[in-house]
């Protein structure tokens, strides 16, 4: 048995997403596309992110200050694209199991794995009755190991050509 050929780890948008499962695909898009304007539309104005294990030593973050780190990420990338492999969706939150792969402007391949817990509100009603809701609360699980070589490699190479 193999678990990573088992036809129950792939995972299938249904053909009518919740909206809270709606805003993650929408997010997921965005960050696909390098659309900065679109990923930050997809969080509450309190929003707090979380990059865990703690052990990478990083803060919670804000919505100007998650926006800020996203803006020093996406330079570093030519492709990222996003395989979801397991949701779970409970009242307002939901868990997603997921990996990125992608390359980088350097040409070093991308491949990270998540966990994400999300926490669901609602759109503030200027945006109209049938908006999306927003997320307020992000844990995102990375691949600790992975991470910190990839990033302190690729920051190091972007200096380099500055």
């Amino acid at each position: 048995f193999n678990p990573s050929e088992s036809p129950n780890y792939g995972y299938t948008v249904p053909a009518s997403p919740s909206p809270n499962l709606r805003t993650f695909l929408a997010y997921v898009a965005a960050m696909e596309a390098w659309e900065f304007s679109d990923v930050m539309a997809c969080f509450d104005e309190a929003l707090e992110h979380r990059i865990l294990p703690k052990s990478l030593g990083r803060p919670v973050l804000n919505k100007r200050q998650y926006g800020e780190y996203l803006k020093g990420v996406m330079p570093l990338f030519k492709i990222f694209k996003v395989t979801i492999h397991e949701v779970i969706e409970a009242d307002n939150k939901m868990t997603v199991h997921f990996s990125a792969g992608g390359e980088s402007v350097t040409g070093a391949p991308y491949g990270n794995e998540y966990i994400i817990i999300l926490h669901f509100v609602p759109s503030p009603e200027s945006e109209g009755p049938h908006a999306l809701p927003k997320i307020r609360f992000v844990k995102e699980f990375v691949d600790s190991a992975f991470s910190s070589k990839f990033f302190t490699e690729e920051r190091a190479k972007a200096k380099v050509r500055e």
